[in-house]
């Protein structure tokens, strides 16, 4: 049935289209007051702009859904997680209007730790942002600029996307957890633009090999911790590090394109993605990704699956996920409509996360049902407006079976 509203709302714009079209051909050749034409003519000229990018969207989705019944992967992850390369749109974007600011694709080397800390507070951070004690490592290594970040999702206030200045990403480069006793999260370290030094051009191309060689490690650090104990890092200063922008704000949408972190083919599937499901909203029409929803009994199933690091394993379904959902959620964690891109494909298991400090309590949680990340499976930021945050998604075992595998093995356990 949400085809059925997808063509309801894509005919309905193709139809718009077509009238918009025969409206101006004949105000083209009307006669009358001046002033009228142009108003009408204008007026039909908008009408007709917003049919093609509705009608688009609605083809886009309906191509993207196709693919999924398929089981074709979903073109945008891969547009989207890409290595950077440095394009000429993005080179054009990054010089106007605010100067030479790094780009993705570019090699950088991180500044010593004495030119790093003369850029500190007292609280060992810059406009709000920790240098963590893990990337301390880092310090004269060379990596490539992986995305630019211009924007954060609150994880503590819940209060949506905050503004972020002057800060990057680089390339395979996570928190390793190792100096917060054994955080598993992995997150992407954030990088201010003063921390690093952008290498000459010729340096661009003879770095290659030195980047492929110092790419970032995880170290699993299992010690105890004490649960009343508090932890500072760049997860739990987000909101210290950021500012308010407002949801308006349009050039948020930009940014990423002129950027660089996204490539037009990708910008333009996630925008006219974004409109159709818009006027979804608008008309109460069903969106997409279409997630199924199944009203089941007494506590969320779970299951004991022992998934071991570096097995192949299978996303199930999403109509298998449906079956072991609450509201959308799982033991209390969250199945989100980014989620929906990987079902069906096959994976490797990178770990799995049995504890991870909350960003709001600032406090290590540990997770009575815990969860498995996979390699290459990180969000995309698609349905945030193309926030720049391309984190592991972490996967109940229920959602995962081995190849061949039909049904879950499930049982009923506290989270």
């Amino acid at each position: 049935m949400h085809r059925v509203s997808y063509w309801k709302t894509t005919g309905v714009a193709l139809a718009g289209v077509v009238l918009t079209l025969s409206a101006l051909l004949w105000l083209n050749s009307a006669s009358g007051h001046r002033a009228v034409l142009a108003a009408s003519t204008f007026l039909s000229a908008l009408l007709l702009i917003a049919s093609v990018f509705i009608a688009a969207g609605g083809l886009v989705c309906l191509w993207r859904d196709a693919r999924e019944v398929s089981g074709t992967p979903d073109m945008f992850a891969p547009l989207a997680n890409r290595a950077p390369t440095g394009g000429l749109l993005s080179r054009v974007g990054l010089r106007f209007p605010r100067g030479p600011l790094l780009r993705p694709g570019d090699v950088v080397s991180v500044r010593s730790w004495s030119e790093i800390q003369a850029t500190l507070d007292a609280a060992g951070t810059l406009d709000g942002l920790p240098f963590m004690a893990e990337m301390m490592e880092y310090c004269g290594g060379i990596f490539r600029v992986h995305r630019r970040v211009d924007k954060i999702n609150d994880m503590r206030h819940k209060t949506g996307l905050r503004r972020m200045c002057d800060t990057v990403t680089l390339s395979g480069l996570r928190c390793s957890g190792s100096r917060h006793d054994g955080c598993q999260a992995e997150c992407q370290i954030l990088w201010k633009d003063s921390w690093l030094r952008r290498l000459p051009a010729k340096r661009q191309v003879a770095s290659d090999r030195e980047v492929a060689n110092q790419s970032g490690h995880a170290v699993d650090n299992s010690e105890s911790s004490d649960n009343n104990r508090t932890y500072v890092c760049q997860m739990t200063e987000l909101w210290e590090a950021s500012r308010a922008m407002s949801s308006f704000d349009w050039r948020q949408d930009l940014r990423p394109l002129l950027w660089g972190n996204v490539g037009v083919r990708g910008y333009l599937i996630a925008i006219l993605t974004r409109i159709f499901n818009m006027v979804q909203r608008l008309r109460g029409g069903t969106g997409y990704p279409f997630m199924p929803q199944v009203k089941i009994a007494g506590e969320t199933p779970v299951t004991n699956a022992d998934f071991k690091v570096g097995e192949t394993v299978v996303i199930r379904s999403k109509n298998e996920i449906a079956q072991t959902l609450i509201r959308g959620r799982n033991r209390g964690l969250w199945f989100d409509p980014e989620m929906i891109r990987f079902c069906s494909q096959a994976a490797v298991v990178r770990k799995c996360v049995h504890r991870v400090i909350h960003e709001a309590t600032r406090k290590m949680v540990v997770m009575k049902t815990p969860c498995v990340v996979l390699e290459n499976v990180v969000a995309t930021g698609e349905f945030l407006r193309l926030c720049p945050q391309h984190e592991y998604i972490f996967w109940r075992e229920v959602w995962l079976k081995r190849p061949g595998q039909d049904s879950p093995n499930v049982a009923a356990s506290d989270f």
